[in-house]
C-alpha cells in the first residue's frame, strides 16, 4: 500500500462532478446519525439501529429517521430523494456519521406529508389507525 492510498478515507463516496445538479438553487444537507438508544428511542421500529438527523428548512424543525443500516439511509437521500452525497465521515461513537448532501431549495419546496394528506382528506391520525399503529407525536 502506498501513502497516498492509506490516507484516502475507506468510505469516501464517487468523485462529484463540478456542475451542481439541474433543478434550482443548490443547498447543502448536513446529516448526523447516532446508533439507537432505547431509552432515547422507545418507539424506533424494530429493527432500526440507525437514527438519522438534519434541520427541515421548511418545516423548520429537526427531521430524525430511523434505519436499519447507513447504506439505507444513504440509498434513501440519494435515490428516493435525490440528494447527491458529497462527503461522508465517521464521527467518535458507534454508529455516528456525518453525511454532507447537496439538493436543490426545491426539495425543501414540496408540501408535506401532512399538506398532501389534508388534500384528500385525511390525516396522520386517520391513517395511523387504518394502519394500526400508534398516532404520531405532535
Amino acid at each position: 500500500m502506498t501513502h497516498s492510498e492509506a490516507r484516502e478515507p475507506a468510505s469516501s463516496p464517487e468523485p462529484a462532478p463540478a456542475a451542481t445538479m439541474a433543478g434550482g438553487r443548490p443547498h447543502l444537507v448536513v446529516v448526523t446519525t447516532r446508533a439507537v438508544e432505547a431509552a432515547r428511542d422507545p418507539e424506533a421500529p424494530g429493527g432500526s439501529r440507525l437514527v438519522t438527523r438534519f434541520w427541515h428548512p421548511r418545516d423548520r424543525i429537526w427531521s430524525e429517521n430511523h434505519f436499519e443500516s447507513l447504506e439505507h439511509a444513504a440509498r434513501l437521500f440519494i435515490d428516493e430523494s435525490g440528494w447527491r452525497l458529497l462527503q461522508q465521515q465517521a464521527l467518535g461513537a458507534a454508529l455516528a456519521y456525518e453525511l454532507i448532501f447537496e439538493a436543490r431549495r426545491a426539495d425543501f419546496a414540496r408540501p408535506s406529508t401532512d399538506d398532501i394528506l389534508r388534500d384528500i382528506g385525511m390525516t396522520p391520525e386517520r391513517v395511523a389507525e387504518l394502519l394500526d399503529r400508534p398516532p404520531p407525536e405532535k
